[in-house]
C-alpha cells in the first residue's frame, strides 16, 4: 500500500517535518560496482548514505555507542561505488520507532516526536519522560526522500557514486573470483561485496531450549472528524479491559495531530498464524478509548508485520551465502531495532569501505541473557506480562530508556530486576539456566 505523507500539527511534544515524494531512480543496472546492497530499508539506506561520506556533521557529537566509530574506515580511502536494489517498486509503507540516541545517519527524515510516554492497564497508567532522548517516529517514505537528497549531495561533494533502483527484486547472488554477481529482475550486476539488508526473516522453529514468540501486529492510521488526540503523549501500551488469558497483547498509539493518529494491535504469540482480529481490536480501541463512532474516523493507511522474539542466533538466508549480511539488529524482547540498526551501520559501512569482512551484530553477554529470561517470562506467564510493563514503565525515564538501548549498566539492570515481579521472574531465570545447560550438554 501507498504511504500518504501526513500534515502534522506543530504542538507540545511533536515535532514533525514533512518530505517531499521520493526523487528520480535509475531504472538500468551499472556491469560493475564496488558494493551491491539488497534492500533499501532502514540498514539498506543508512549504510548507503553512510558509504557517500555525507553523514550528518552533528553526528560526531552525539551519543553514539563507545564501541562504535562511526568516522574509522568510512571517506578515509576512495569512496565505492554503490548500487541499492530495492524489491518494492511503490513506496515502502512501514515506519519505524525508537528513542533517539543520536545514531541515526539520516536525522531529518523524522516525522514527529515526543518526550512524554504512557503504559496503561488496568491496575493503573505509568508515565515517563526524557527530553534529553525523545521518542521518534520515522516513516519509511520520508526516510527514503532524505536519503534521495543525501545521496545526490554527496555525489557532489565526494564524488561518490551511489544509485537506488526500485523494482528490482534480486533472485540470486553468486560468488565468483573477485567478488559475486547479483541477478536481478532488471538484469545482473558484479559487485565487489554484497550486502543482504532485508533483515531476518521470521523463523518456523528454534532448536531445543530456545523460546520463539511472534510479534505480530496491525497498524491503521486514521483521520478522526474531531480532535481527541493528545499530541503529548505516546501510549507505548495499552492493555486495559482485556481478558487476561491467551496470549500478550495491547494497543499502540502514535497521535501525530488532534486528529491524526497511527493505532496499532499488537499480539505475542506462539503462533505464527493466531487468527487473531486485529482490525476488530482497533476499531473496538478507538470507540472505547475515544468515544468516536464508526463513521467519525476512517483508515487512511496500513502497515502490518511479524517480528520474531528469540533468543535463538539470527541466521542470514542460507542461498545467499556469498553475501555478507545484516541481521539480528533487532531486539528480541521488545521488537525494538531502529536505533540499533542505525549503530551499526556504522559499522558495516567501515568494513564495505575498507573491503573487510562485515562482522555480525551481537549483544552483550547481560543483555542476551536478560532478553532470555524476559522472553521465557513472556511465554509462560502472560497474564503477568501487563503488571510487568507498568511496574518497568513506572521507574524514572532516563533509567528505562539506558535499558531499551543497551546503554545500562549494572546498577540500572539490578534495580529494573527489583521493581519487577518476583517469582515468575525468579522461575524464568532458572528455566533459562536450565535451558542453557541442556544445550551446552548436547553440543558436547
Amino acid at each position: 500500500m501507498v504511504v500518504a505523507d501526513l500534515s502534522v500539527a506543530t504542538s507540545s511534544g511533536v515535532g514533525a517535518n514533512v518530505a517531499p515524494a521520493p526523487g528520480p531512480v535509475r531504472s538500468v543496472l551499472p556491469g560493475t560496482v564496488d558494493v551491491a546492497i539488497v534492500g533499501a530499508g532502514c540498514s539498506g539506506l543508512a549504510v548507503a548514505v553512510r558509504l557517500t561520506g555525507a553523514e550528518a556533521e552533528a553526528e560526531a557529537a552525539t551519543d553514539v555507542d563507545a564501541d562504535v566509530d562511526v568516522d574509522a574506515g568510512v571517506g578515509a580511502a576512495r569512496t565505492p561505488s554503490v548500487l541499492v536494489l530495492e524489491g518494492r517498486s511503490t513506496p515502502d509503507p512501514r515506519s519505524w520507532c525508537s528513542w533517539d540516541d543520536g545514531s541515526d545517519p539520516l536525522a531529518e527524515a523524522r516525522s514527529a516526536s515526543w518526550v512524554r510516554w504512557e503504559v496503561r492497564t488496568d491496575r493503573g497508567t505509568s508515565t515517563g519522560s526524557d527530553p534529553a532522548h525523545p521518542y521518534v517516529l520515522v516513516r519509511a517514505a520520508d526516510r527514503r526522500s532524505a536519503a534521495d537528497r543525501r545521496i545526490s549531495a554527496g555525489r557532489h561533494d565526494t564524488g561518490g557514486t551511489v544509485h537506488v533502483v526500485d523494482g528490482a527484486p534480486v533472485s540470486a547472488i553468486a560468488r565468483t573470483d573477485d567478488g559475486c554477481v547479483v541477478t536481478s529482475r532488471l538484469g545482473t550486476v558484479h559487485a565487489r561485496q554484497v550486502l543482504d539488508a532485508r533483515g531476518p526473516r521470521c523463523p518456523d522453529h528454534v532448536g531445543a531450549g530456545r523460546v520463539l514468540l511472534h510479534q505480530r501486529f496491525v497498524g491503521h492510521w486514521i483521520t478522526a472528524d474531531r480532535p481527541v488526540f493528545d499530541t503529548s503523549t505516546v501510549t507505548l501500551m495499552d492493555f486495559t479491559g482485556q481478558d487476561a488469558a491467551g496470549p500478550v497483547r495491547f494497543v499502540y498509539v502514535l497521535p501525530v495531530s488532534p486528529t491524526e493518529a497511527l493505532v496499532e494491535s499488537t499480539l505475542f504469540t506462539r503462533d505464527a498464524a493466531d487468527p487473531f482480529d486485529h482490525e476488530a481490536h482497533v476499531a473496538g480501541y478507538v470507540g472505547r478509548r475515544w468515544g468516536l463512532g464508526p463513521d467519525e474516523w476512517r483508515v487512511v493507511d496500513e502497515e502490518r508485520g511479524c517480528i520474531p522474539m528469540t533468543d535463538a542466533p539470527a541466521q542470514p538466508d542460507a542461498r545467499w551465502s556469498a553475501a555478507a549480511a545484516v541481521v539480528g539488529t533487532t531486539r528480541p524482547s521488545s521488537g525494538y531495532g531502529f536505533a540499533r540498526s542505525n549503530r551499526h551501520s556504522a559499522v558495516v559501512a567501515q568494513h564495505l569501505a575498507a573491503g573487510t569482512a562485515v562482522p555480525p551484530f551481537v549483544d552483550g553477554w547481560r543483555t542476551r541473557f536478560l532478553d532470555a529470561v524476559f522472553l521465557r517470562f513472556l511465554r509462560d506467564r502472560p497474564e503477568q506480562a501487563a503488571e510487568a510493563f507498568r511496574r518497568l514503565f513506572a521507574l524514572p525515564g532516563p533509567l528505562v530508556v539506558r535499558f531499551l538501548s543497551e546503554r545500562s549498566g549494572p546498577i540500572d539492570e539490578l534495580r529494573i530486576v527489583l521493581a519487577l515481579q518476583k517469582r515468575p521472574f525468579l522461575a524464568a531465570l532458572v528455566r533459562t539456566v536450565r535451558d542453557t545447560v541442556v544445550r551446552t550438554r548436547s553440543r558436547s
